[in-house]
C-alpha cells in the first residue's frame, strides 16, 4: 500500500513541476516578446526623430524658395539583431516667411539682434517604419525649423 501511495504522489509532484515549468517559460516568452516590441519602437521613434533633426541641420536650404515649395528624402535605418531595414521619410516645405526683431520674451532664452531680420519658415515632417516594406511600426514627427 505504501508503493502505491509514493507512486501517486510522485506523479502528483511530476504534473505540477511540470505546470510550473510550462507556465515560467509562458511567462518568459511573453516578457521578452513584449521586451522585443517596446525596443523596435523605441528605434522608430528615435529614428523619426533624428529625421526630423537632420531635416533642420540640412543648412543650404534656400530661402529664395516660394511658399509651399518642398523637398523630400529617405533615410534607412537597422535594428541591431534584425535582418529587415527600417525607412525613414523626410518631407522640408517652406510655410512662410517671419520677420524677427529681437524682442525679450519672458521666460524665454534670448539673443539680441541688430535691426529687423527676415527669415524663412521650413515645416519638417518625419515619418519612420519598421519593416519598410510592410510596416508594423511607424513613428511620425513634426517640427518647424526658422532660417
Amino acid at each position: 500500500m505504501k508503493r502505491g501511495v509514493a507512486l501517486v504522489n510522485a506523479l502528483i509532484f511530476s504534473i505540477l513541476v511540470g505546470v510550473f515549468v510550462v507556465a515560467l517559460y509562458g511567462i518568459l516568452t511573453r516578457l521578452t516578446k513584449t521586451t522585443e516590441e517596446l525596443r523596435t519602437f523605441s528605434t522608430v521613434k528615435e529614428a523619426a526623430s533624428s529625421g526630423a533633426r537632420y531635416g533642420a541641420s540640412l543648412t543650404n536650404f534656400p530661402t529664395e524658395w516660394e511658399q509651399g515649395r518642398c523637398a523630400e528624402f529617405n533615410l534607412e535605418f537597422r535594428i541591431a539583431g534584425r535582418g529587415e531595414l527600417g525607412r525613414t521619410q523626410v518631407f522640408v516645405c517652406r510655410v512662410g516667411s517671419i520677420q524677427i526683431a529681437g524682442q525679450e520674451i519672458s521666460g524665454a532664452s534670448y539673443e539680441p539682434t541688430s535691426g529687423s531680420e527676415g527669415g524663412a519658415v521650413f515645416k519638417i515632417v518625419s515619418i519612420s517604419s519598421f519593416p519598410a516594406n510592410a510596416p508594423t511600426q511607424t513613428a511620425r514627427v513634426e517640427a518647424v525649423y526658422v532660417r
